[in-house]
């Protein structure tokens, strides 16, 4: 059960219909923002500052938005966050990834179904997200062994700390899926 009013109608005020807009453009959401954003907009300073870290973390980088989008989809499902599991499902699906790849990343702890990298990669992000002080050199290593740079990792970790924060959103504020 949603815990905050869900605005869908910006027009009430200029700075909701500018961050909208951008929402929008940026491709969360038709008519208005997904229900991420819009359960956010009781406090427009709050949700500016979670839209611009989205921005930052989420739709820029140097990382593919396909593994983005992978990382907070397994990190999700990890957290049993049940609306971002729905969210990063339909993102992957509409950026394109298969069903299988999907499915592994979502069924399958061993991730079978991934390329070597981008299973290395995930691994890394779960291990970041739910027990960060274990992480090892070594852990590190077999990044940049598999070719990441030390930006890429760093997005890595940011991607997995940002995972932990939009699904702590999620559910405490029992938004709907939309």
């Amino acid at each position: 059960m949603a815990q905050f009013e869900s605005i869908q109608d910006p027009s009430h005020s200029s700075e909701l219909i500018e961050l909208y807009n951008d929402i929008l453009q940026n491709g969360f959401g038709a008519d208005s923002p997904i229900n991420w954003f819009a359960s956010q907009a009781i406090r427009p300073d709050i949700l500016e500052s979670t839209w611009l870290l989205t921005k930052r973390i989420l739709i820029g980088g140097e990382l593919p938005p396909t593994l983005k989008q992978m990382i907070a989809l397994t990190i999700s499902k990890n957290n049993n966050c049940r609306y971002c599991t729905k969210t990063h499902t339909g993102a992957l699906e509409a950026l394109g990834v298969s069903k299988e790849i999907i499915e592994s990343c979502v069924l399958d702890p061993d991730l079978r179904q991934l390329p070597l990298q981008h299973r290395e990669v995930l691994k890394f992000a779960i291990k970041a997200a739910k027990d960060p002080n274990g992480l090892d050199k070594e852990d590190y290593q077999e990044l940049k062994n598999n070719g990441m740079s030390q930006k890429e990792i760093m997005e890595v970790i940011m991607m997995a700390a940002f995972t932990n924060f939009i699904n702590t959103w999620a559910d405490a504020s029992g938004i709907e899926t939309d």
